[in-house]
């Protein structure tokens, strides 16, 4: 199993809203981000404890700054890292499950995909 099924639904929740910020977020800048997604009942706590954890299993950075006279922390989920370390457990996990024919039709539908995200772009344009 990889780390990427072992993530649950709040922490991979979580990674999406870091993939998409240009700066590193404070824990209440996570809590903002779930709660304008239409989840008001997710406490500051949790969502604490939950990027903590991703710091844990190596998905996020913490960065430490004086913050009022104390100290808070910003996070920040590191792609690149993630993509070289999943995209090959990932793979060698469904070709486990399911087979090298589920390896190679998931690529042809990457593919396809990508293609046709690039030929949209060009017809934009």
């Amino acid at each position: 199993m990889t780390q990427w099924t072992q993530l649950g639904p709040r922490e991979r929740e979580l990674l999406a809203v870091l993939r998409r910020a240009d700066d590193p977020l404070t824990a209440r800048d996570l809590l903002d981000a779930v709660a304008s997604r239409g989840d008001d009942d997710v406490a500051y706590t949790t969502v604490k404890r939950t990027v903590d954890r991703l710091v844990e299993k190596g998905f996020v950075e913490r960065e430490s700054e004086r913050y009022r006279g104390g100290t808070r922390h910003r996070y920040r989920f590191d792609v690149e890292a993630a993509r070289e370390r999943l995209i090959p457990e990932f793979a060698e996990e469904l070709r486990t499950v399911l087979g090298e024919p589920a390896v190679e039709r998931l690529a042809r539908t990457v593919r396809t995909e990508r293609d046709g995200d690039e030929a949209d772009a060009t017809t934009q344009q």
